[in-house]
């Protein structure tokens, strides 16, 4: 955890949210959910969507890269503000030991992997840059085995530069599904460009500077097209045919959904009980 970490929980929680967001990084404390996500991937073959992550590593709050009998990573290009130049087929080593191999693939679109190849999912981070987000995640699906897991780690708004944007309605993914929207698609651009908060974003310099990335999108993926609580997460998993198993919105910024890849009638835990342990104000206020 950084200052920049530490400055937006302050921002958006006060002196007690960062100094609780603090204690955790001491500490090193895991998410509430970890010993579950373990259990699923101890021994498993997984892949990763995006990363490699912070929060799978070993001193990360949902430490699976050492348990994880094989890991392959997908990203969308050769050259990655995450990994620097990397090739396809070349070696995963997220910790300095080869876990898999690497994937240069859409997150909407891994042709090339094969249906049912992998026990589960990991995604950190990620979703939120794609601008389908419902065809990435029925996509995920599809390599995943019958009732393997996915574990989701999203960017919740109240803690992040993107807490004066409103969150993105369940509609509006069904729309750009429906639409068929690619990673081309600026929706989103005149609204990022006005409401996102440059001073929390230690990457960025000026608004400027948030217009020129903004308009490479479709090189860098710097964008979030999505805009998410606690709530419209565990939704939106629900809704492209995981059953989310349980949820957690954890400072300084973080929603984690764990899920299993088989349809049912919604999620298989009291959505409202974890909605009124969220460390944010915003998903406990009455809608």
């Amino acid at each position: 955890m950084n200052l920049s970490s530490l400055s937006a929980a302050w921002r958006s929680q006060g002196a007690l949210g960062s100094l609780k967001v603090a204690v955790d990084v001491v500490t090193g404390a895991r998410s509430l959910l970890a010993p579950e996500v373990e259990s699923f991937a101890k021994g498993a073959r997984a892949i990763e969507i995006g990363g490699p992550s912070r929060c799978f590593r070993q001193r990360g709050i949902l430490p699976v890269y050492p348990v994880v009998a094989s890991l392959d990573i997908v990203n969308f290009s050769g050259s990655t503000i995450w990994e620097g130049s990397i090739a396809e087929g070349a070696p995963f080593a997220p910790e300095g030991q080869v876990l898999g191999v690497q994937f240069l693939r859409e997150a909407t679109d891994l042709s090339g992997i094969a249906d049912n190849a992998y026990d589960v999912v990991f995604s950190s981070h990620c979703l939120e840059h794609s601008a389908n987000a419902l065809r990435a995640l029925k996509e995920w699906r599809r390599i995943c085995a019958p009732d393997g897991h996915l574990c989701l780690v999203l960017p919740h708004r109240d803690g992040t530069f993107d807490w004066r944007r409103p969150v993105t309605s369940m509609e509006h993914y069904r729309a750009d599904e429906a639409r068929d929207v690619g990673e081309d698609d600026d929706t989103h651009f005149e609204e990022i460009i006005a409401l996102h908060d440059v001073r929390r974003d230690s990457g960025l310099a000026s608004r400027e500077e948030l217009a020129r990335r903004v308009a490479d999108n479709v090189a860098t993926r710097s964008v979030h097209h999505h805009v998410l609580d606690l709530r419209s997460a565990v939704t939106l998993v629900g809704a492209s045919g995981w059953t989310p198993l349980a949820a957690e919105a954890r400072r300084p910024y973080d929603i984690v959904v764990i899920a299993r890849n088989a349809p049912g009638d919604g999620p298989e835990f009291d959505v409202e009980s974890v909605i009124r342990a969220s460390a944010f104000v915003s998903d406990r206020r009455p809608r």
